[in-house]
């Protein structure tokens, strides 16, 4: 590459970032319902790592998508899409309560539902995660071409999946203080726009002129393409809220689960949905949504309209801490989810051995390795191939939400209330509302561009796991009747 020409190349590798930002069924003892890894964290520790796991280059970067598809409108569906993911989040947390597991929903569709859908989404969700991890990994390399233009991209990657690894490492504490860090750094970022943003729209802000309530009716008005634009938006937005499973996750590890998850799954839902609607309402507030980029972030253009100084800079180091951050709890998930299968015998045995710190050493090793596998895949296929395989996250997503909830009904079906130390209110009638957003948001992915790839990637894969699942399980019962013989 010239040296007179690094502006384009950032420019080119700030889109391609946004691009990329994819014994059998035996009944557990009591002894393996309970993950080894060292108890003690508390509410505000588990927040951090739900919000480091939900905010991310979604809506750093890519937010411009949605909102050319709602117009200001996009405000209503942040808000609707926190509605379909809450009660969600809510229904785990009531498992949680009851059950400690770091299989999380995994573990309950097992059992309570059906071994077929613990092992198929536990496998789906492993699998998601790694491929988003590749996606973030390839991601962070071209952030850091920002000032290291000349450096080749392989370097970084290796860089960065070498670092996520070592904090996974650490014990819970030490990866809650490092996520900590990682998420308070995005934060203060959403915060600080949000506080910029609405002191410009009240007419505070000293020699930038308050554009008022123009840009929320100006170009079609407020829903400059009716309810359908909203609707069409709508999985996208929700996508956008998907990392914050991982709480789940942290119950095994949490000081008194009953009481901590939920407050830690209502805590972080809250603080998202009132970040993540801030800031889209700052967003269309000062920028005309036509005006909005689609392939580059969005809040780059609103400061670069104030003239702040080292935007670029600024919002790149931001986006480079909210990728990484993902990136570190999606593995801290996908770990664990390795462990809890291979407690139930759905993954090789070898992966329960755990550290002296807890941590699960063969399960963290084994997804790192993939992790490298696929980095490796994203260099070598073309890129919409890889982008149309990793974008099957989105619709795993709606899947495993999906399955949740049915397990929550089983749940509630084959459970005593006394047995119950947190209860979500509004059964049997909130559950299957969940079930009714969660299948329109589905029905609309034909209107959202790009994303019909990624549903047949996502339903290619829920068939494999489910064959394969049916094979084990008839080799299983094989294998029995023989010794019975």
């Amino acid at each position: 590459m010239n040296e007179k020409s690094p502006p384009r190349r950032r420019a080119e590798d700030t889109e391609t970032a946004a691009e990329l930002s994819l014994e059998w069924h035996r009944p557990l003892s009591p002894s393996r319902r309970t993950n080894t890894l060292a108890p003690g964290i508390g509410v505000p520790a588990i927040i951090m790592i739900g919000l480091g796991g939900v905010i991310g280059s979604g809506i750093f970067v890519a937010s411009g998508i949605p909102v050319h598809a709602a117009g200001p409108g996009i405000i209503l569906s942040f808000l609707i899409g926190a509605a379909v993911v809450m009660p969600v989040a809510l229904y785990l947390a009531e498992m949680e309560a009851a059950h400690p597991s770091a299989g999380a929903f995994s573990y309950y569709a097992y059992r309570y539902l059906h071994p077929l859908m613990g092992f198929v989404t536990g496998w789906m969700y492993w699998s998601k995660g790694v491929l988003a991890m590749a996606t973030e990994v390839t991601a962070a390399a071209l952030l850091m071409r920002w000032w290291l233009p000349a450096w080749p991209l392989w370097v970084f990657s290796l860089f960065f999946s070498l670092l996520i690894t070592g904090i996974n490492f650490l014990d819970i504490r030490g990866f809650s203080r490092i996520e900590g860090w990682f998420a308070s750094i995005k934060i203060l970022a959403l915060f600080l726009f949000i506080l910029l943003g609405l002191s410009i729209l009240a007419g505070l802000w000293p020699g930038i002129p308050s554009p008022g309530t123009t840009n929320f009716f100006a170009h079609g008005g407020l829903l400059p393409h009716g309810l359908k634009g909203i609707y069409a938006s709508l999985l996208l937005v929700v996508f956008a809220y998907s990392g914050n499973s991982v709480v789940a996750m942290t119950a095994a590890q949490a000081a008194d689960p009953a009481r901590t998850i939920p407050r830690a799954v209502l805590g972080t839902i809250s603080a998202i949905t009132i970040l993540y609607t801030g800031a889209i309402f700052v967003l269309v507030g000062l920028l005309p949504w036509v005006d909005v980029p689609t392939s580059s972030s969005p809040f780059v253009a609103v400061l670069e309209k104030v003239h702040i100084t080292f935007a670029g800079n600024i919002l790149n180091a931001v986006i480079l801490t909210a990728v990484l951050s993902s990136m570190n709890t999606s593995m801290f998930g996908v770990s664990n989810m390795l462990r809890s299968l291979a407690e139930r015998n759905e993954a090789p045995r070898f992966l329960l051995k755990t550290g002296r710190s807890g941590v699960p050493v063969y399960a963290l090793a084994v997804s790192s390795l993939f992790l490298g596998l696929a980095v490796l895949l994203a260099y070598l296929l073309p890129r919409k191939v890889f982008l149309y395989v990793a974008s099957a996250s989105g619709f795993i997503s709606i899947f495993n939400w999906t399955i949740t909830t049915l397990t929550f009904i089983s749940y509630r079906r084959k459970t005593r209330p006394a047995g119950r130390l947190f209860t979500v209110p509004g059964y049997p009638l909130l559950p299957a509302l969940s079930l009714l957003l969660l299948l329109a948001a589905a029905a609309s992915v034909p209107l959202t561009a790009g994303q019909l790839p990624g549903m047949i990637s996502g339903l290619a894969l829920a068939t494999f796991f489910t064959v394969l699942f049916l094979l084990l399980s008839r080799r299983g019962a094989a294998g029995k009747n023989s010794g019975a013989d």
